[in-house]
């Protein structure tokens, strides 16, 4: 049982980096603050 919740963390730990570099990845691309903004809310609704 241990050893799922470790999975499970790391699978929890893995979504998180890979939303924080799409986020960046999003931050480098756009022109200012407010696309970059609105980027992100949009990823969030997805």
């Amino acid at each position: 049982m241990e050893e799922d919740m470790n999975v499970s963390e790391m699978i929890r730990e893995l979504a998180e980096e890979n939303q924080t570099r799409k986020i960046l990845e999003i931050l480098n691309d756009c022109k200012d603050v407010e696309e970059a903004k609105e980027k992100v809310k949009a990823l969030l609704n997805k």
